[in-house]
């Protein structure tokens, strides 16, 4: 038996329950972190005729959430450094309960407002925390792992909000769509502050990774000055506005445009996350098998975002479909498409720049992107409005094959790339 394989050990198991209470709890904490998002965009034909919320006062909610979200992404990191995983997750967690239960209690738009923005503020700086915990209370050769199974609870997020959220809106009133995640997600964020008061001695202390030697001027001197890294931003600030469009508008579409019912979402929505899952799994598979044999690193990454993005064509189809299987079909290929080329350009982006700058990189590329997302976002509902679902999605259908053309204009072209 290896030595590197502590869960099989005697050593191991001595952590092994209290290992498996921190990855649940901090899938439980990504599964709030997608779950509250997604309420909103869910019941957005239920709060326009509750609370007379249009299309307008609707891109209003996102851009509120949005904005803070972006701005706070460049200084989360730096605040997690400072106060730790523990005492910041445990903070963020609770913030987005309290953020999640003051929209709820809303009976105007600008309460609705504060708890959006509330909101973005305290999602923001989850991943980062995340990731410092993992890295804190995980050896090197458990994070692969602790960071894949959390993932697959992020997704469970997406997969379980549009039945449970029209079961219980139909059930008790679109209130208590919100009530219950915010109250569970109070209940996760007391468990995990009581779970993490103490480090495994197995796990390696954060200090002692090199990381820390490198100062955070250098980390952004390290990022933005790199060619590479500028052309990924680019694909992203190109590309975010259409997954942000796809993530907030499409239940909507699905209710306005085909008349589908609340519970008629609840039943069919929760597939093209799920099958997203499998596919981007796959994918990610495809490229590993790619490297091993010989292709390098980045250029395997990028045969898959070009493979992929041939499914954009078919984003056209969506504003002249009748047929709510045929909808929900070209949804699930958007859902996979988009996640697929969001994962491949993180992996990319972490083979591109040092180690000690891919957190760095990774939170100014998602900044960016999510600047880019929210101008376009703000716009849609007038754009909606006026003209209908067909000009945004039109729009939308371009974005990853021009995304894909930047890439391939610079990487293509570019001489020694390493690994390559």
């Amino acid at each position: 038996m290896e030595k590197g394989q502590a869960l099989l050990t005697r050593e191991g198991n001595k952590f092994g329950l209290f290992i498996s209470l921190l990855l649940l709890l901090l899938g439980c904490i990504l599964f709030f972190f997608s779950f509250d998002r997604q309420i909103v965009s869910i019941l957005k034909t239920t709060l326009m005729d509750e609370m007379g919320v249009g299309n307008k006062e609707y891109s209003l909610l996102i851009t509120a959430f949005m904005l803070p979200y972006i701005v706070m992404y460049f200084f989360s990191g730096a605040l997690v450094d400072k106060f730790g995983s523990r005492c910041v997750l445990t903070f963020l967690t609770l913030l987005m309960s309290t953020a999640t239960l003051i929209t709820g209690l809303s009976h105007s738009l600008a309460g609705m407002l504060i708890g959006r923005f509330i909101l973005g503020i305290a999602e923001s700086g989850v991943v980062p925390a995340l990731t410092l915990a993992i890295f804190t209370w995980f050896k090197a050769e458990q994070r692969a792992f602790a960071f894949q199974l959390t993932n697959i609870i992020q997704s469970l997020g997406l997969i379980v909000a549009p039945p449970f959220i029209a079961w219980v809106t139909l059930a008790g009133g679109w209130r208590w769509a919100f009530f219950i995640p915010a109250l569970a997600g109070i209940l996760v964020g007391l468990l995990w502050f009581l779970a993490s008061r103490r480090q495994p001695t197995s796990a390696e202390p954060l200090s002692e990774r090199e990381d820390d030697r490198v100062s955070t001027l250098q980390r952004y001197k390290l990022v933005l000055a790199s060619a590479p890294v500028w052309t990924l931003i680019i694909a992203r600030l190109l590309t975010d506005p259409f997954w942000f469009f796809y993530q907030y508008w499409q239940i909507g579409f699905m209710q306005e445009k085909l008349g589908l019912s609340l519970a008629r979402v609840g039943e069919l929505m929760w597939f093209p996350p799920l099958a997203a899952v499998f596919g981007v799994l796959l994918v990610c598979r495809i490229s590993d098998r790619l490297v091993a044999r010989g292709v390098g690193p980045t250029r395997a990454r990028l045969n898959l975002i070009w493979t992929v993005t041939c499914l954009a064509p078919l984003i056209c189809l969506l504003p002249t479909v009748q047929n709510i299987w045929l909808a929900v079909g070209i949804m699930t290929v958007i859902n996979f498409m988009c996640t697929a080329w969001l994962s491949m350009v993180t992996i990319m982006m972490g083979g591109l720049v040092p180690r000690a700058a891919i957190a760095t990189a990774i939170g100014i590329m998602s900044a960016l992107g999510g600047i880019s997302a929210t101008l376009f976002n703000g716009f849609v509902g007038t754009i909606i409005d006026a003209f209908g679902y067909a000009v945004p999605i039109y729009i939308g259908a371009i974005l990853h094959p021009t995304g894909a053309i930047v890439l391939a204009v610079y990487f293509l072209r570019r001489k020694n790339n390493q690994g390559e």
